[in-house]
């Protein structure tokens, strides 16, 4: 079987399963103007990498111990909100 439409030239042995075998110039443009979607990161992957982030930025500066302690409170804090809790 075969069959044509905006995107080329179609062939199929089943009538269910069809194979682009003749790409159009407008299947071309259109694969040219969308690009790649970036990879979606799971919640947990999203959240930890947020709450890894924002401790971060505060231990730079943190050197005693209160410090540190304050930059981990804070950086969890900072996660949550930004998480939307």
């Amino acid at each position: 079987m075969e069959r044509t439409d905006v995107n080329g030239d179609w062939e199929s042995e089943d009538g269910i399963t069809w194979l682009l075998v003749t790409p159009s110039a407008a299947f071309y443009a259109q694969l040219a103007a969308d690009p790649e979607p970036e990879p979606q990161l799971s919640p947990e992957v999203h959240a930890a990498q947020t709450i890894s982030d924002e401790i971060t930025v505060r231990l730079d500066p943190a050197g005693t111990i209160p410090e540190i302690k304050a930059a981990i409170t804070e950086g969890l804090a900072a996660a949550i909100v930004s998480l939307g809790g």
